[in-house]
């Protein structure tokens, strides 16, 4: 299905699963990627059990045009994509690396193509608003997970166990959480429920006013971000609250925030909102980055701080 923007099916679908054995694109939608950490990447993958397939743009010969800055030019990164998305052999799409493109193209990204070929795609950082506008566009689930560069590190054993759950088809166990402002007792619900959005904090305020940022309306919003200073922070925060793009947030999960002081600008954000916040949800810009199902249904515990995935 193809939806307009902002809008999310009261139905968004899991694709289809992928399991070892299956092939697995590299795609490039942001920055150039390192030689050796791609090729470890790629053999990381290749441990799993899956069949690495690369972007065009990401092959020895190509020859890429454009700045450093990106993995070819944007006419190449979003033609090398399209081709792999077309690829029906190809069961999931894990990206390459963040960086930065993503938002120079995805106005341009074929969202029919790739609604009439559902599968999981995985990323983060740059590539959150792709995810999201793909739980928009499309009415399928993403994940916020490990990309290239993460597997050529070396996953954690829960790592691993997160992100081939996720390409299965199955629901991720259950996530402990620490309550950090969470109300009343009083006033507080026995559970929360909404849909689980959000990522890099960065990328979803440069997001806000394109149209493509599902609206965060009845979500459990999830946010994680890295090396940015307590006011950056929270003025990011504050383009979320004031642009209307919060509103109607049901509650708030810190990821982690790498080499950020962002608790009291969260703490404020969750309470002008008026909505608890939790932290010490294991995903973003460091170890351990869990796989999470963006457009799933969730429901949060405020009493035990537990966060479970319901389908």
């Amino acid at each position: 299905m193809t939806l307009l923007p902002g809008q999310i099916d009261s139905r968004v679908e899991r694709p289809p699963a992928a399991k070892p054995g299956d092939r697995v694109g590299i795609a490039a939608l942001s920055g150039r990627i390192d030689p050796d950490r791609l090729a470890a990447g790629a053999a990381a993958l290749e441990e799993l059990g899956f069949e690495p397939v690369l972007a065009s743009n990401l092959l020895p010969e190509a020859s890429l045009s454009g700045r450093p800055l990106f993995a070819g030019s944007d006419r190449e990164r979003l033609e090398a994509f399209h081709e792999l998305v077309a690829d029906e052999s190809v069961a999931a799409i894990v990206f390459a690396r963040g960086g930065y493109g993503v938002p120079r193209i995805l106005e341009h990204v074929d969202w029919t193509l790739l609604a009439s070929r559902p599968r999981p795609y995985i990323g983060y950082s740059d590539v959150t608003p792709f995810l999201l506008a793909l739980v928009t566009r499309t009415g399928t689930m993403a994940f916020h997970g490990p990309m290239a560069v993460d597997f050529a590190r070396g996953l954690l054993p829960e790592e691993r166990r997160s992100f081939l759950n996720a390409l299965a088809g199955r629901l991720p166990g259950p996530w402990a959480l620490e309550g950090v402002s969470v109300g009343s007792s009083a006033g507080r619900p026995q559970a929360i429920e909404g849909r689980l959005l959000g990522g890099c904090l960065t990328m979803l305020a440069a997001t806000v006013g394109t149209g493509l940022l599902p609206a965060f309306q009845d979500s459990v919003l999830v946010l994680e971000d890295i090396d940015e200073p307590e006011y950056r922070i929270d003025r990011l925060l504050t383009q979320l609250r004031v642009s209307g793009q919060a509103a109607g947030v049901r509650a708030v999960i810190a990821g982690h925030f790498t080499n950020c002081d962002a608790r009291p600008s969260l703490i404020d954000f969750a309470e002008l909102l008026g909505v608890p916040l939790f932290a010490g949800l294991p995903a973003g810009h460091q170890a351990p980055n869990h796989t999470l199902p963006l457009g799933a249904s969730v429901t949060l515990d405020p009493r035990n701080a537990i966060l479970r995935v319901l389908r």
